[in-house]
């Protein structure tokens, strides 16, 4: 399963003036949908958490420590070492054609870069499974622009996401014990997926605010020519309210 593993910049600064930092709280309903042959979207409740004082942030189930990082009028930046959950396993039960295979999901631990020159953003982050369940890794590169209209935040971004091929042969191949006349044997290389995606953050007051997300997913070749794979796209979207404190 994959959800909930999505990096974007809010409306405050990595390294900013000394006053009162903003929490954001709150709960929201995701959907994704799943490349696998007769997996049915996945639909679950999530918390919303969004919090950055400088030293430590959470951005959503991401967590980090900044290292490094700079701040001046138009160009911020920041290294930070980071963590998060990695959900993209699957269970037997989940369709016909993964019956008799199962994938764990995992945890990771990284770095990353965070840029924002003006509204622009960029950041680059690398992951490495910690838990060893795929022992591999992930390195996700992001670019994106803040466009602010009236009350209305949009986030709009493109990513290159690239999955090693220890990472894919976890996820997407399948084992010459799981083989069967329906679902050969097959073992992935590395690939490079593509992503859109934008938010919408929406202030009815001070305190109170809506997000929206929406994503588009174009897997690599290695993950399309899997046997147990049926969709070259995944999509995926988020509605939530998040409560702003002052702390």
């Amino acid at each position: 399963m994959r959800s909930l593993l999505l990096v974007f910049i809010l409306i405050f600064p990595l390294f900013a003036e000394d006053k009162p930092t903003p929490l954001y709280v709150g709960a929201g309903a995701y959907i994704q949908t799943q490349p696998y042959t007769g997996a049915d979207a996945t639909v679950q409740a999530t918390p919303v958490i969004f919090f950055d004082n400088h030293l430590f942030y959470v951005r959503w189930t991401r967590v980090g420590m900044y290292i490094l990082g700079d701040s001046s009028d138009d160009l911020t930046w920041g290294v930070s070492l980071t963590a998060q959950p990695r959900p993209f396993g699957y269970k037997s039960s989940d369709s016909k054609t993964l019956n008799g295979m199962n994938r764990d999901t995992s945890y990771e631990a990284g770095a990353a870069l965070d840029i924002i020159y003006q509204d622009t953003f960029f950041n680059v982050v690398f992951f490495q499974d910690i838990y060893n369940k795929s022992n591999s890794y992930i390195a996700r590169a992001e670019i994106g622009q803040h466009i602010a209209i009236d009350d209305f935040d949009f986030y709009p971004s493109v990513m290159a996401i690239y999955h090693a091929d220890k990472f894919n042969d976890y996820y997407y191949g399948v084992k010459q014990s799981e083989a069967t006349l329906n679902r050969p044997a097959y073992s992935a290389s590395s690939s490079i997926d593509l992503s859109f995606q934008t938010y919408a953050k929406y202030t009815f007051t001070k305190e109170w605010s809506a997000l929206l997300n929406f994503r588009a997913d174009y897997l690599g070749k290695a993950e399309q020519n899997s046997p147990i794979v049926s969709d070259k796209y995944m999509f995926s979207g988020l509605i939530s309210a998040m409560y702003r404190f002052e702390i």
